[in-house]
């Protein structure tokens, strides 16, 4: 996915609120009640940034970044939900940014401090993409390579990478990109985020050290070799186009987009997997649906690891596939607004046992989709760790020189209140995941999916019948790639 496409915004959170409420003065102790008690100063309100006149702040300092820390400071001022923007001196740590971006050697460097300034909220969804691709900006071409923070390694889960010295093969440990070990790597990717951001960000930045910027161009990746008791390996790997049709809508641009399915045991449970949100999608998930329910099934598994999110109106009509009713998904609150998500019935739903499945990368607009109708019990949800934790609604925008900068604009409220923001999406079936599973090609969580859904269903109607799994074409043509069958 090119860089433009690099973060996607739709999702949830909890801002940074704070209380307005005083605290009580305390009574006298009835062991001295002559004694004078001062009482409890009233705590301070949060100040409502929205009320300030822009127009009489004061100018930076002169300086080549300047115009940009401004830029930034002002956009997340004037659109983030929260007024107070959790009750944070805003004006001050602008003057604090101004003296450190005043001092930087080079642009990396007023990046950099930028960041910093946004990691103030504590928030996902908010992010400066510099105008040129720099180490950790994905490019648009990458081996065909996935790798995870799985038993404290970075392991290859899915792989169909031919080297020039072998393949590259599932269940490998990556040692190091292009010379990097991936001790440092690591140790920069805890230094920037948060503990529970880290297995979604190592498994992100590797991804986009591993990626490159154009066809022809090669990555060297130390790795181990599951087929030689796991012995150190070098693999050059060729970057290849990713598969999928492209989309692009607004700053998202040529996102490769993916819609794969096929049935499992009997025709009874089918898999649907789709790689990102967005709304054109729609019609390949309907179609993927109707010849799924054609061939007689009766569960339905919804993969969405490794899904970030992408446009949060694609949820909506999803959800329609799913649900009889009429039901809310939860409510974006903006600054001046609330949206409620509700999903009217299509009245011809797939009424069966849904299972979903997530991991660290399931985010955003996925954690909107699968947090509201678990909230309304429609699904159950499977996987070895919890969701990303970022689903602050969210916009990317192009600035003046060609930076993007992605804002948050919205809280999200579950139907039931469900934190998200920061916690994620706690599965209600944890499956441990080890190194060996993906060396051996098994996927426990898919697995456990499978049992649970047949359980749901009951005994199969001729105990005869071929257990064997029917791998069905995907809607869009490509092969399927959501993991070994049960």
């Amino acid at each position: 996915m090119g860089r433009r496409a690099g973060t996607l915004g739709l999702a949830l959170s909890l801002a940074g609120a704070c209380s307005n409420d005083s605290a009580p003065a305390q009574e006298p102790a009835k062991s001295a009640p002559e004694a004078d008690v001062e009482p409890t100063e009233p705590e301070p309100k949060c100040r409502d940034w929205s009320t300030l006149d822009l127009d009489e702040v004061p100018p930076l300092a002169e300086g080549k970044h300047a115009p940009l820390l401004d830029t930034v400071w002002r956009r997340v001022l004037e659109k983030h939900f929260d007024p107070t923007l959790g009750c944070l001196d805003w004006a001050k740590l602008r003057e604090v940014h101004a003296e450190k971006i005043a001092e930087a050697a080079n642009p990396q460097q007023a990046y950099a401090i930028v960041n910093d300034l946004l990691g103030e909220l504590k928030q996902s969804h908010l992010r400066l993409f510099p105008p040129t691709p720099d180490e950790d900006t994905p490019g648009p071409v990458a081996p065909p390579i996935t790798v995870r923070w799985v038993d404290d390694q970075l392991v290859v889960v899915d792989s169909r990478a031919e080297g020039l010295q072998g393949p590259v093969l599932r269940g490998a440990t990556v040692l190091g990109i292009d010379d990097v070990p991936i001790g440092k790597i690591v140790e920069q990717v805890r230094a920037r985020h948060p503990e529970h951001a880290f297995p979604r960000m190592i498994a992100t930045t590797a991804a986009a050290r591993m990626s490159c910027q154009r066809l022809g161009q090669f990555k060297k990746l130390k790795v181990t070799n599951p087929a030689k008791e796991q012995r150190n390996a070098i693999r050059v790997v060729p970057c290849l186009e990713p598969e999928g049709e492209r989309i692009t809508l607004g700053n998202l641009r040529d996102v490769p987009t993916r819609v794969e399915h096929r049935l499992l045991e009997q025709g009874r449970i089918g898999v649907m997997h789709f790689n990102v949100w967005m709304l054109p999608m729609v019609k390949r998930m309907e179609a993927a649906m109707t010849e799924l329910r054609g061939k007689g099934m009766r569960g339905l598994i919804l993969d969405l690891r490794g899904n970030p999110g992408g446009v949060g109106a694609m949820a909506v009509p999803v959800a329609r596939m799913l649900v009889d009713e009429e039901v809310s998904l939860g409510t974006m609150r903006f600054r001046d607004f609330e949206q409620e998500l509700n999903v009217e019935p299509s009245g011809d739903a797939f009424g069966g046992p849904v299972a979903i499945l997530v991991d660290e990368g399931t985010a955003s607009t996925s954690e909107i989709f699968i947090v509201g109708l678990r909230d309304h019990g429609r699904v159950k949800v499977f996987g070895s760790r919890a969701s990303a934790g970022a689903a602050l609604p969210s916009v990317i925008e192009e600035l003046p020189g060609g930076a993007l900068l992605q804002y948050v604009v919205a809280d999200y409220r579950s139907p039931k209140g469900t934190l998200v923001e920061g916690t994620g999406i706690e599965p209600d079936v944890v499956v441990a995941e080890t190194r060996d599973d993906f060396a051996a090609g098994r996927d426990p969580v898919l697995m456990a999916a499978h049992g649970y859904l047949n359980e749901q269903l009951g005994p199969v109607a001729d105990p005869t019948a071929d257990p064997s799994v029917e791998t069905g074409p995907s809607a869009d043509g490509a092969a399927d790639s959501t993991g070994a069958a049960p």
